[in-house]
């Protein structure tokens, strides 16, 4: 890593750059109308069970979020009772259940997926394409050696 570039820089302006995407989504939920009304874990959630088509169990959820299944689970049934998530049992183990997204669910992940899109196309503006790749490929990087600290 080059000298001037310091490890705490990096950290401090990832923490910023989250804050600030956290920010402009929140004001993005209020400004959509109807309204988004989803928090980014809430976001994190539907996109974990968007892509399993016999939806997710809580532990999975859990795994992928790299929370515990207390704190999947209090995200959970609070959407349950919004609506976005649905308890469906599973096929294989009656004693369990999956959890999916309702139709209301999949359109919320839908509007939520554009207004993401439209955010990250602003934010990178100017940007040119090479420099995103590059972007991309750290991001990439840093994945990676999160798995293997793992």
């Amino acid at each position: 890593m080059e000298r001037s570039i310091k490890s705490q820089d990096i950290w401090m302006r990832l923490l910023q750059v989250t804050d600030m995407i956290r920010e402009l989504h929140h004001r993005e939920n209020l400004v959509e109308r109807p309204p988004l009304q989803t928090t980014i874990a809430e976001a994190k959630v539907m996109h974990c069970v968007v892509f399993s088509p016999n939806g997710c169990s809580v532990k999975e959820i859990a795994d992928r979020l790299g929370i515990t299944q207390g704190a999947a689970s209090q995200i959970i049934d609070k959407m349950v009772r919004k609506g976005p998530l649905e308890r469906v049992p599973d096929e294989k183990d009656r004693r369990s259940v999956r959890i999916t997204l309702s139709k209301a669910g999949l359109e919320r992940h839908r509007r939520i997926t554009d207004s993401f899109e439209k955010l990250m196309n602003q934010l990178l503006e100017g940007v040119p394409p090479e420099k995103i790749r590059i972007f991309m490929e750290v991001l990439d990087h840093l994945i990676e050696a999160k798995e293997k600290i793992s």
